[in-house]
């Protein structure tokens, strides 16, 4: 016969094992991820749902052909022609202006007044450079009369610049 064999030993040492905080912190990390498997399969079930749609939207995008009725072709073209008529309108009446300003000018090129004042100051001072250094040379080549007639020249210059400027800006106040 067999002998009946005493359990109440293993047991009361599973209960110490199971009563442990350590087993408690390893069962409840258990139906955490239990539950974290449940929610995953969840997602996953959305996922695939949401996978199907997309497909099935695509391939009924795919099958959709755009259609234009010929009165929408027609008034296409009509705006299209319209358009294209306007604007080559316009171009043509900029070239008209364009070549009426040019008639106009004839053979003239307008300059601003400052331009003008500028370019004689800069023509004086020039030529009083030259007499400077016609003067200059009669002596010596190296000598401080070249030096003081060229800073009298850019002085010249400078201040008769700044003069038709100061006077353009007063006669630009009158207008």
């Amino acid at each position: 016969m067999k002998e009946k064999f005493d359990f109440s030993a293993e047991m009361n040492e599973a209960e110490t094992i199971k009563a442990n905080p350590k087993n408690e912190y390893l069962e409840e990390e258990k139906r955490l991820l239990d539950i974290n498997a449940k929610e995953l399969a969840s997602l996953n079930d959305n996922v695939y749902k949401l996978r199907t749609v997309v497909e099935n939207l695509s391939d009924s995008i795919r099958e959709c052909k755009p259609i234009i009725s010929e009165e929408m072709q027609k008034m296409a073209v009509e705006f299209g022609a319209r358009l294209l008529c306007d604007f080559l309108s316009q171009i043509e009446s900029k070239c008209k202006e364009a070549e009426r300003r040019i008639n106009k000018a004839g053979n003239a090129i307008p300059i601003p007044d400052t331009a003008f004042y500028i370019l004689i100051i800069i023509v004086v001072a020039l030529s009083s450079f030259l007499v400077c250094m016609i003067v200059a040379n009669a002596e010596i080549l190296h000598s401080v009369l070249i030096w003081r007639a060229v800073i009298c020249c850019i002085i010249m210059a400078v201040l008769g610049i700044g003069i038709a400027v100061i006077i353009q800006k007063f006669s630009d106040r009158g207008r």
